[in-house]
């Protein structure tokens, strides 16, 4: 196949960050930056976004105790192309109180439609969600490993890695870490 030449037009960067606080708590972080590899001139006001300055520079941090409860809900943007985007920041408050887990993400996009919500702040909450998992799985683990079997359970067909008949599933039930549900009965 032969090389096609290309240009760089656009960068998008993800980073999301898990933390554990002092007090028992966990923050979970998660930026974009968008950046382009030209001058784009806002059409609104004719102001110029350099080469290479955020066209979007977005963050969210959520706390979380250890059953996956937001306890605080932080949303910025200190760079958007309208200028009335960031006033879609303080709507992400009402996150304060619910779970991330099943279903969570189908009440984000319905919660967050139209124009009380921002693409760009959506697309970063799953981000969020699937580094608490990664952040609190193993210190949970640890902290409540009663529930290990339990929280595994849930995973199981979840993903292609997590098939019921895949190695890590079949590990773990020769292991007798779980049992399988058709296996419950028996």
């Amino acid at each position: 196949m032969a090389q096609v030449k290309r240009k760089l037009m656009h960068r998008r960067c993800i980073e999301s960050y898990g933390f554990l606080r002092e007090d028992g708590l966990w923050d979970i972080e998660a930026s974009m930056q968008d950046l382009k590899s030209y001058n784009v001139k806002r059409e609104f006001d004719d102001s110029l976004v350099p080469e290479g300055s955020p066209f979007h520079d977005i963050r969210a941090c959520l706390t979380l105790d250890d059953t996956f409860l937001i306890k605080e809900v932080s949303v910025t943007m200190d760079s958007y192309p309208f200028p009335n985007c960031g006033g879609a920041a303080p709507s992400f408050s009402i996150l304060k109180g619910t779970r991330i887990g099943p279903g969570w993400s189908r009440w984000l996009k319905e919660t967050f439609s139209g124009k009380v919500g921002c693409t760009h702040v959506l697309e970063l909450f799953p981000v969020v969600a699937t580094t608490a998992f990664q952040t609190m799985w193993g210190p949970l683990g640890e902290k409540y490993p009663d529930q290990v079997s339990s929280a595994v359970t849930k995973l199981i067909n979840s993903c292609h890695g997590w098939s019921e008949d895949g190695p890590m599933v079949r590990k773990l039930v020769d292991e007798q870490v779980l049992k399988l549900p058709s296996q419950e009965s028996q």
